[in-house]
């Protein structure tokens, strides 16, 4: 008697758990990939799956309308539609072709811009080069990644959004992390079948729907709290502009010119390209109003160790000051297209230094409105919602 009653309780639990369970399937194998997002970042980047080559999933064209990551879902969220591509190893590429390698963080990445935006596909057209973004990831990872041993780039581009670049780690820092990475994304892309279940298995594991919820219930609550001025939102606020100390930059110092001591003994051109802070080029509009010197430091730093460092921050700084262009999106903290093409336009004449490069445009297929359709892999997985 006993044991039939902790059956039906056992029968009771698992219909109660059950759809718990099968849902997660359900949003991996019936809905639409970006049911749940609200960008294209959240829909392709790899969860819990990091044994896989990239940051996102590979072979993948998605078209959606999205959101800053700042205001989401709110009345202050400003709506671009946007087109992704992923190349076979996972990253935002059309295809894998590298004469210039770009290592860099989410702005390199392109988060809230269209493909055709992107620094890559931007600086590829000023270059008359195959310009390859390796974003988001690392030097270290670049480093252990097989198919730039067998396949060197001429130039390593390093750039990262101001606030990260304390954080930059030195070379050699997970190294053997990095190589295992390398060993098991090229065993899983080598086959198909492999790279699906990989990617399943990933969406899987999102929750996406249990997850919105959360955020959803967050805002209704008030405990999602922006940071804003002038209809402007800011992903730390005034703490982004806070003094650094001639010993922190001289210790970020150290790791680039470490950087560039590795590359230049492999025979590649390093340059770094830092991305200032919304907060730094905005930063009348925070409450102190303290312009920060950081990034000027660091530039002047650099330049005297004669490390190749591309000054994006004067030519920001006049930019909005002098010229009143905005740099950033009022609802994400990434910078814009406008910004993208400035910071193509300095790399390009910072390369042109050596003979090897020049700004020839492309032919007309790369201008604006170049569909990219000659430059997509056959084996693309397209997700084009209704728009």
């Amino acid at each position: 008697m006993q044991n039939t009653g902790v059956k039906k309780l056992l029968l009771k639990l698992t219909l109660l758990l059950l759809p718990f369970a099968v849902w997660p399937l359900i949003e991996a194998a019936v809905l639409p990939i970006n049911f749940f997002t609200f960008r294209v970042w959240e829909t392709l980047a790899v969860n819990e799956m990091q044994i896989m080559s990239g940051p996102f999933y590979p072979n993948m064209y998605i078209k959606m309308e999205e959101e800053g990551e700042l205001a989401p879902h709110t009345s202050f969220a400003k709506k671009k539609v946007v087109e992704w591509y992923t190349d076979a190893y996972g990253y935002r590429n059309r295809d894998s072709k590298c004469d210039v390698l770009l290592i860099g963080d989410s702005n390199i990445t392109g988060v809230k811009l269209t493909q055709e935006e992107t620094l890559a596909e931007v600086l590829e057209r000023q270059l008359n080069k195959e310009v390859y973004s390796f974003a988001p990831a690392t030097v270290n990872r670049f480093l252990a990644t097989s198919r730039f041993q067998q396949n060197p780039p001429e130039v390593v581009i390093v750039s990262s959004i101001e606030r990260r670049i304390p954080a930059l780690p030195a070379v050699g820092s997970n190294g053997f992390q990095s190589k295992v990475r390398d060993f098991t994304g090229n065993l899983i892309g080598s086959s198909p079948v492999l790279t699906h279940l990989a990617v399943t298995a990933d969406r899987i594991s999102k929750l996406a729907l249990y997850r919105r919820t959360l955020a959803s219930i967050d805002r209704a609550l008030g405990k999602k709290e922006y940071i804003a001025y002038d209809n402007q939102f800011f992903i730390q606020g005034d703490t982004a502009n806070r003094t650094y100390s001639q010993e922190e930059v001289n210790q970020i110092a150290d790791v680039l010119e470490g950087y560039r001591n590795v590359l230049q003994a492999k025979g590649m051109r390093f340059l770094f390209l830092p991305i200032p802070n919304k907060e730094n080029i905005y930063y009348q509009m925070l409450p102190s109003r303290r312009k920060p010197d950081f990034l000027p430091r660091l530039i002047a730093e650099l330049r005297q160790r004669n490390i190749d460092v591309v000054d994006t921050q004067s030519t920001f700084e006049h930019m909005y000051h002098a010229e009143n262009t905005f740099l950033f999106p009022n609802d994400d903290g990434h910078w814009n297209d406008i910004a993208v093409k400035q910071a193509a336009n300095l790399v390009a004449q910072q390369l042109n230094n050596s003979p090897k490069y020049n700004t020839e445009q492309k032919e007309e297929k790369y201008l604006v409105g170049y569909t990219g359709k000659d430059k997509t892999e056959n084996n693309l997985t397209t997700y084009q919602p209704a728009e």
